[in-house]
């Protein structure tokens, strides 16, 4: 790759490849297992945080044990009636009713009587009142506080922050709210960091900052409901998430923005309230650091993954994977950080570059992944991205803590497998998003009319009358809760084979239809007409069983007849010669 295009000398080529800004301590996860609810024992003074190393002082594991862990290790670290009925932490309760297992009949591999409600085992509560507080003097409440050197370097810096007025957090578990905001169109500028403002951590669970050239259609008054991705806006500028103090970008690049560059910004956020809280308020938000000083280069983020899978329950281990492959383009580019992003099931995540088919280089490699506590992979040497070269992206999850299956989804207790990739110029790319959807490309889903021979948007929308007749003739001759009636079979029969319900481009058809926020779809009118195609299924499997099985048949029969033909052939020969 060629340095030179943002200024880094010799003396930074030869630094390491790359560096980890945001580092945790690794739980002994092993002994997580070892204890009900081991991995989803909560943070007693940071909401939204978990405490991975249950029987240690340090939350992530290691180190000095607590009272929890103390009572645990003179136990022979194993889960015990008697360890259960202890109240390690002297405040009333049992280590068995903290955790879940008030009876003492926990065995491990089985799901906890309750799974919900749960405190931590080693620390006293509540942690304010007189009894506990000298009890938890070792408990760290402190915040991580932002650092960036280039905040303290440009005279010229500016800040700009856009911010929710105090809102009311609906009361059910999962929330996603956004509002679109102006920025001075005076000159052009480059963001260089930013800086979360969090209003209310209890119900924070990330902030995106989406970029907009134009207008969007997100409101500019008042923070509405919205869905995970912004219709008319998709480049993320800026992104928070839990255990994260702020975003510092590469010394030689920055998101331009004003007269030439981003002028409208979407701040979206996710509030998870899984207690469904009716009292809860927020007004959190992002502050912008910019400045006139442009740096070298333009930057942008690309997000890659799988938007497309199921986990299911009591599995040790589930991979996942998605495949970034054909990017548009129009040059190399260069990745200076990585962030993998899992929920509370991800144990582990990779990032793989390939050229040729061959593997050239780890992206991001975390062997053990604790969304609590994200590692924000920087280079200093930036890392080359050649048109042709695929990413492919890998996420491990563990479900034993689950009684049902888990998907894809935009709440916490769903799952994410994405990465976001820090990239320069931002010019040499046309699309920043690369996330699957099984095997399909879904950036050329949303932008394209025609892919793998369906117009998949004239079949979501009905727009044109060859749709609108296929769809309609399903709805009029379908009874779906009468079975398959014959005239359905027919029909069903003959529209099956069209190419928008055909493996993967009908599978995203059928989600997008049945599952998406988009406002376009007539949810109604799909809904019946799934259930149309779907009430013939098992008819139409038994007829290809049958034609299977008479294909079958007849290559028998056809190799029995050639095989009697040549067997009396040699029998004529036998009889003749003798």
């Amino acid at each position: 790759m060629t340095c030179n295009y943002l200024g880094i000398d010799t003396y930074l080529q030869r630094l390491p490849l790359l560096i980890i800004v945001v580092t945790s301590g690794h739980a002994y996860l092993y002994f997580t297992e070892k204890i009900p609810n081991g991995e989803n024992v909560p943070h007693p003074c940071k909401p939204n945080y978990m405490w991975k190393g249950v029987g240690h002082k340090n939350k992530n594991g290691g180190g000095e044990r607590n009272p929890f862990g103390l009572d645990f290790y003179n136990q022979g670290k194993v889960w015990s009636e008697s360890l259960c009925r202890m109240d390690s932490d002297g405040d009333g309760r049992t280590n068995g009713e903290e955790l879940g297992d008030p009876n003492c009949l926990w065995m491990e591999g089985k799901i906890p009587d309750s799974v919900t409600g749960i405190t931590h085992p080693g620390v006293c509560e509540p942690m304010n009142s007189t009894f506990c507080k000298q009890r938890n003097d070792w408990v760290d409440c402190s915040s991580e506080s932002f650092q960036c050197d280039a905040l303290k370097q440009d005279p010229e810096l500016r800040n700009i922050t856009f911010q929710f007025p105090r809102t009311v957090v609906p009361a059910k578990e999962t929330n996603y709210f956004c509002m679109s905001f102006e920025f001075p169109q005076d000159g052009d500028y480059h963001m260089i960091a930013t800086e979360p403002i969090i209003d209310n951590a209890h119900v924070m669970h990330h902030i995106l900052l989406f970029g907009c050239t134009q207008k969007s259609s997100v409101s500019m008054d008042k923070p509405e409901h919205c869905g995970m991705s912004v219709g008319d806006c998709f480049d993320i500028i800026g992104l928070w998430t839990v255990g994260a103090s702020g975003e510092c970008f590469h010394r030689d690049i920055g998101f331009r923005l004003g007269q030439h560059g981003y002028k409208y910004f979407v701040l979206q956020i996710h509030w998870n309230n899984p207690q469904k809280k009716s009292n809860y308020f927020d007004g959190s938000g992002m502050v912008l650091h910019y400045t006139p000083s442009k740096r070298i280069a333009d930057a942008g983020i690309l997000t890659i993954g799988q938007g497309y899978f199921e986990i299911p329950p009591q599995r040790e281990e589930v991979i996942v994977t998605g495949h970034c492959e054909n990017i548009a383009m129009n040059g190399s580019i260069y990745f200076t950080r990585a962030l993998n992003h899992m929920h509370y099931l991800g144990r582990k995540m990779k990032i793989e570059q390939f050229r040729g088919g061959e593997k050239i280089r780890y992206i991001t490699n975390e062997d053990n992944y604790n969304y609590d506590s994200p590692v924000i992979t920087e280079y200093l040497s930036p890392l080359e991205l050649k048109a042709g070269d695929t990413l492919k992206t890998t996420c491990t999850f563990k479900s034993t803590s689950r009684t049902k299956t888990v998907f894809y989804g935009d709440g916490t207790n769903d799952e994410m497998c994405l990465g976001f990739l820090t990239y320069y110029p931002k010019q040499n790319m046309d699309q920043p998003f690369c996330v699957s959807h099984r095997n399909l490309d879904q950036m050329q889903l949303f932008i394209s009319q025609e892919y793998r021979g369906c117009r998949h948007w004239d079949f979501l929308l009905s727009q044109s009358e060859e749709v609108r007749n296929i769809k309609f003739k399903v709805i009029d001759n379908c009874r779906p809760l009468r079975g398959c009636l014959s005239e359905c079979l027919s029909v069903v029969k003959t529209v099956r084979n069209h190419a928008c319900l055909k493996k993967d481009v009908g599978h995203w058809i059928k989600n997008h239809a049945l599952y998406s926020l988009d406002q376009r779809v007539n949810r109604t009118e799909m809904t019946q007409f799934y259930m149309g195609i779907s009430s013939c299924d098992k008819e139409l499997e038994q007829i290809e069983n049958k034609f299977s099985s008479s294909g079958n048949s007849v290559s028998i029969s056809l190799f029995s007849l050639f095989y009697c033909v040549l067997h009396g052939l040699f029998m004529s020969e036998n009889v003749y010669f003798n």
